[in-house]
């Protein structure tokens, strides 16, 4: 049994659980470093393979593409492009609305 879980796997009572998510700076990081190490030329290469693949009968390539398009089944449909605007406009709309004084 692994420490601070109960028989089934699940976190004890008073286990708080794991570290979270990681704070938003961190994904914006590692967001900075993806759009530097894969150009928009490889992006196009790599979309215009899963168009193609989606075409070709790939459910997974449709999945992948239908996620960027049109989001995921009962998301909110925040993509990836969202992050590169809030980031150019110095906002983020997950900040609590208490923490800008707004009731």
């Amino acid at each position: 049994m692994i420490t601070g879980r109960d028989n089934s796997g699940k976190f004890a009572a008073g286990n708080a659980g794991g570290p979270g998510r990681p704070p938003r700076a961190t994904e914006r990081d590692y967001l900075v470093a993806l759009s530097e190490s894969c150009s928009t030329d490889d992006w196009q290469e790599i979309v215009a393979k899963a168009v193609i693949d989606a075409k070709n009968g790939d459910a997974k390539a449709r999945a992948w593409l239908a996620g960027y398009l049109i989001g995921e089944p009962g998301s909110r449909g925040e993509m990836l492009h969202m992050l590169a605007v809030e980031m150019a406009a110095g906002s983020d709309p997950r900040v609590d609305a208490s923490e800008l004084g707004v009731a």
